[in-house]
């Protein structure tokens, strides 16, 4: 940025390097620009200078333009401070555009650290609410909202303890996930017992949501050795009176685990790497995954999901996400008769795809799938038969139709024929390859 910026004396190069690069400059030039008097929080005064102690970088979207302010890291890219505010980074981004962005009423950002998820948030909900429990966050959350005009209620509460005896239709949170032995920064160490953090997250932002409302979070789990993680990571959900689904992208073995968050504090000691992964030894952890988490408050029967999710997705997803949940709802309550009442709709984006190998008398097909291209990318191994009924699934034709041609060519009654699609039917509903009217 210094070499893009060259000599430029002008207002805006100023602001660059005060607000973003945090350089030292004559304070009769920034206050050219600047009401610096005005700025206690930002600007610090130091003889015939004046310095930005905390960054102030532009942020936004499609719609809005921001300002978010965080702490600077040192010139090696290490945090300062323990309860160093960070910025807008991977996490961050990623919850964002994972979203869902529906109007609603009221919303909740647990932990909100700089503030950018309210910011967002901001865009489609009327009452916003903000809590974390390190009073530097308050401080720079409170910079944030003002710079960017945005009012939000901030709550000093660990979780969601200070705002229990709420409700709100939506919730987000990037908590502390880190998994550690010991805290180090207050942003990525949440100081609780293995991965309690994350389940603690997750279970706090179910305890406060309406009737309908969402939940959406980025979480570590850990994989211990004898036990199954699907089922271990479960039994945070299946007792909240919710639909969940919490997918794994992404599982890193203790040793890359532990360099990758060493290096992010920017001075890796081996000698704490190492009682790191002792650590992780004697709890018996193998893995630890990072995964996405959607929650929704709904009667039941709740439709719980724990899975992996390796194929590359195109962000954002949060309108694929609102379409899961519009799905599961609409399957909740739909027995095989309406389902075979229907005339299901296959999605725009849905692909066939035939791998063959070359044979004697031609191409033989050796597998075939159904593929989302775009979204979410699914892609279903699938037969014969269940590519003629997707195929067939145009909107007009009631799927009870398409079973009564279908059945004479799988050799199969109708009846058992009709049980056997409702099934099938149900998964691609719900991976979004079939959709309702």
């Amino acid at each position: 940025m210094r070499v893009a910026l060259g000599d430029s004396t002008d207002d805006f190069s100023l602001l660059v390097r005060l607000l973003l690069l945090g350089d030292r400059l004559d304070a009769d030039a920034v206050g050219r620009v600047l009401p610096v008097a005005d700025c206690p929080d930002l600007l610090v005064v130091e003889g015939a200078e004046v310095r930005c102690p905390v960054e102030v970088a532009p942020h936004g979207d499609d719609e809005c333009d921001w300002w978010v302010v965080s702490d600077r890291t040192d010139v090696h890219g290490r945090p300062q401070r323990t309860d160093h505010v960070l910025g807008v980074g991977g996490a961050s981004t990623t919850l964002a555009q994972l979203t869902i962005r529906r109007p609603v009423q009221s919303a909740l950002d647990i932990g909100t650290g700089c503030g950018v998820q309210t910011l967002h948030l901001s865009r489609h909900a009327t009452q916003l609410t903000a809590t974390d429990v390190v009073p530097r966050a308050l401080r720079l959350a409170a910079t944030t909202f003002a710079l960017s005009g945005i009012q939000a209620d901030l709550v000093d509460s660990d979780l969601v303890d200070a705002v229990a005896d709420r409700t709100f239709d939506l919730v987000v949170s990037n908590p502390p996930f880190v998994v550690a032995p010991a805290p180090r920064f207050a942003y990525r160490d949440g100081g609780r017992d293995g991965d309690d953090m994350s389940r603690l997250a997750v279970r706090a932002a179910a305890s406060v949501l309406a009737e309908g409302g969402v939940a959406q979070l980025l979480v570590n789990w850990l994989h211990l050795r004898g036990e199954d993680w699907h089922d271990r990571v479960a039994s945070w959900v299946t007792d909240l009176g919710c639909d969940a689904w919490l997918v794994q992208r992404d599982v890193q073995e203790p040793a890359d685990y532990v360099g990758t968050w060493s290096r992010d504090a920017g001075d890796y000691d081996e000698s704490a790497a190492v009682q790191w992964l002792s650590w992780f030894r004697q709890r018996r952890v193998d893995a630890i995954g990072f995964g996405w988490v959607l929650l929704r408050r709904a009667q039941g029967p709740h439709r719980i999901a724990v899975e992996e999710m390796a194929q590359p997705v195109d962000q954002p997803l949060g309108g694929d996400y609102a379409s899961w949940l519009d799905r599961v709802g609409w399957l909740r309550h739909r027995s095989d008769q309406a389902l075979l009442g229907t005339a299901l709709l296959a999605a725009p984006q849905v692909r066939h795809d035939v791998t063959g190998d070359r044979g004697d008398g031609g191409w033989l097909p050796l597998a075939q799938a159904l593929r989302l291209d775009g979204g979410l990318r699914w892609s279903l191994p699938c037969d014969d038969p269940t590519a003629a009924l997707v195929a067939g699934c145009d909107g007009t034709t009631a799927l009870r139709t398409l079973v009564a041609v279908l059945a004479p060519a799988i050799g199969r009654p109708e009846a058992e024929a009709a049980e056997a699609v409702c099934g099938t039917v149900r998964g691609l509903i719900d991976r979004g390859i079939l959709l309702p009217p």
